[in-house]
């Protein structure tokens, strides 16, 4: 509710108790619009509280992936029987890992953007849909180095360079968005649920397995999970991205099936989980 003052026309605003229910949403995106800029500023300003800006610090974004990828390469020679095509296994897991990290990445940081912002939320009135772009934008930020490290594997494993790839960054958006809806939902229940971040990388690491990470989509359809589940493998929001990311960087046409069951769920996501985040969001100082 907004009341002025006769004598100085300033507004202000006055919460009061209030059943769960969205905004004019006009009046949200476009102060939402206006505010862009504080988003930004605030991703890097978490960017340097975590020294991602210095040399070391984006050394290691690009480290730990690596070492995970050469530690799963490892275990699939194995299980594999000792088959040691490097060019064809490492490419894979490396790429898969990146995307894959990218989104859980933006998931664990959403997750307790509005715990972490109780004194922000207290004194301030802004949409707090920004704090969620924010650490999203942060996570892409993060992902940026990946991509060069990949560039390198891709090249080294003489991996063909298609116009197929023109599909990578469709599928950067597509992630991202699924990333913005999950987050919003996770951040809203860490409100409600203190535990729901220490959950979360257990989730992940679950989440790791059943998606076509270690394997390509065809090849994970074929082994012990993917064989009994056939397409109910597609009800895992991940599947068709990382199934579309590794036909394209392998020069091959994506299945459309995987397309638009990428798109279904990136942007099914968005709109429950932001309209979700935005029905609640006026509760968010009382729950602090």
């Amino acid at each position: 509710m907004s009341k002025s003052t006769a004598e100085t026309g300033d507004q202000y605003r006055i919460y009061t108790p209030h059943r769960a229910g969205l905004p004019k949403m006009r009046e949200y995106f476009k102060e939402l619009w206006r505010r862009r800029d504080f988003a930004m500023e605030l991703s890097h300003t978490n960017m340097r509280a975590a020294n991602t800006n210095t040399v070391l610090g984006q050394a290691w974004l690009v480290i730990n992936p690596l070492l995970l990828a050469g530690v799963y390469f490892l275990l699939v020679v194995v299980l594999r029987g000792g088959e040691t095509d490097w060019t064809e296994i490492f490419p894979q897991i490396a790429s898969g890992l990146f995307l894959f990290f990218y989104l859980t990445g933006s998931i664990q940081s959403c997750a307790t953007s509005i715990t972490n912002a109780g004194s922000l939320i207290l004194n301030m009135n802004f949409p707090k849909m920004l704090l969620i772009f924010s650490n999203v934008y942060l996570a892409f930020r993060r992902f940026l180095p990946t991509l060069l490290v990949y560039a390198v594997i891709h090249i080294a494993a003489r991996k063909p360079w298609t116009f197929h790839m023109l599909w990578i960054p469709v599928v950067i958006l597509a992630v991202t968005v699924l990333g913005v809806g999950i987050g919003s939902l996770v951040a809203t229940w860490q409100l409600y649920f203190r535990d729901t971040a220490q959950f979360l990388p257990y989730f992940i690491r679950i989440w790791l397995y059943a998606s076509p990470v270690l394997y390509s989509a065809e090849v994970f359809l074929t082994g012990p999970i993917g064989s009994r589940l056939g397409l109910w493998s597609l009800i895992n929001p991940m599947f068709s991205p990382l199934g579309v990311w590794s036909d394209a960087l392998n020069g091959i046409q994506p299945p459309w099936l995987y397309v638009g069951v990428m798109f279904a769920w990136a942007f099914g996501m968005l709109i429950v989980g932001v309209l979700y985040f935005m029905s609640r969001e006026r509760e968010f100082a009382v729950r602090l």
